[in-house]
């Protein structure tokens, strides 16, 4: 599979017409069960996804939907979450794989803007590579303005020739680096 088809521009696109077709039977969801004392204020209750082809699951702020090219998505009115799989010998350097993901983004997305490189980062004892950009996802059909989403690109590996690309943006005026690190760390290869 050839990751740099896989953009997110791209994948949201195709996520909105998968929007409007049928899901796929290979995933499962359902509310991830809550912690122990831990309660939430203005916030859904995120939903597992179990992604069956890949053996994988996530916490995703909506409902997923498993798309023909192998990819997840979820596409909110502020929020959007994607994951793609990437396999063979690409998967097995994860910089070179953020970098070439970087250079291909700020050809494709409008207004890209990277703000932070390539870097590595602890979650849940894991190290994993991100990157943080800004770009523009297009005009508000309520508001007629322009949507900056940040978004976050995390690559978690399995092993040397599988590695899944979780990619979560949210309107700029409510990005929590802490959140976006919160939600990447529910990600679990089964």
């Amino acid at each position: 599979m050839d990751h740099t088809k896989l953009t997110f521009a791209g994948v949201m696109t195709a996520g909105l017409i998968a929007l409007t077709g049928c899901g796929s039977d290979t995933t499962t969801q359902t509310p991830p069960p809550a912690p122990a004392g831990e309660t939430t204020v203005g916030e859904s209750a995120p939903t597992r996804y179990a992604d069956t082809r890949f053996q994988y699951l996530i916490d995703a702020p909506g409902h997923m939907t498993a798309n023909a090219d192998g990819t997840a998505s979820f596409i909110g009115p502020s929020e959007r979450l994607e994951i793609a799989v990437v396999t063979g010998s690409g998967a097995a350097d994860l910089a070179a794989l953020a970098n070439q993901d970087s250079r291909t983004l700020s050809a494709s997305a409008s207004g890209f803007h990277q703000v932070s490189g390539p870097s590595i980062v602890s979650l849940n004892g894991h190290n994993v590579t991100k990157f943080t950009y800004t770009w523009n996802a297009g005009t508000s059909a309520v508001t007629g303005k322009p949507i900056e989403l940040t978004t976050v690109r995390y690559y978690i590996a399995k092993d040397a020739a599988t590695v899944a690309v979780i990619t979560y943006g949210i309107v700029s005026n409510q990005f929590d680096p802490q959140g976006a690190d919160d939600l990447a760390s529910t990600f679990r290869w089964q």
